[in-house]
């Protein structure tokens, strides 16, 4: 009895590792899966453009950008994965993407989500919030939102 409870106990500590360790282990599988890392800009937006840039990702006050780890990130999609993307999350993917769609070295749907997650995580952690804000508003991602087309009824059908 004492062999079966010391294999369990071994067991669940060997599968606690494993889950503790596997949002490390995803990053860095996800960032092996790009061709080095976006430079940083050269050059500085202004505040004024750095807060265009933040309210066109949904932000609200005094632009600040948190850094993301491995953890929070995977505890925010488990938690809620409903719920709405922080503006400082939404535009280091954006950056992320961005740069991804040049230097993926694999293909596929699985890996563009995973390195496109782990490049975020990177990238929100080794620039400021001043330099991810003035890549975003330099970067082609902040061309004009596209706007909805008018709703229509059944009482006006488009011919």
């Amino acid at each position: 009895m004492r062999r079966f409870r010391r294999f369990v106990v071994i067991a669940l500590c060997a599968a606690a590792a494993v889950v503790l360790a596997s949002p490390l282990i995803l990053y860095g599988l996800g960032l092996s899966g790009v061709d080095g890392r976006p430079p940083k800009p050269l050059q500085l937006a202004s505040i004024a453009q750095q807060e265009l840039a933040w309210k066109r990702a949904r932000g609200e006050g005094v632009p600040r950008i948190d850094p993301m780890n491995p953890y929070s990130l995977a505890i925010a999609l488990l938690a809620a994965p409903e719920a709405r993307t922080p503006p400082g999350q939404l535009i280091s993917w954006r950056l992320a993407s961005g740069y991804l769609r040049e230097h993926q070295r694999h293909k596929g749907m699985g890996w563009w989500h995973l390195s496109g997650a782990a490049l975020a995580i990177w990238v929100s952690r080794n620039w400021t919030s001043k330099e991810i804000l003035s890549a975003a508003f330099l970067s082609l991602e902040l061309a004009p939102l596209p706007q909805r087309p008018p709703e229509t009824s059944m009482k006006d059908p488009v011919v």
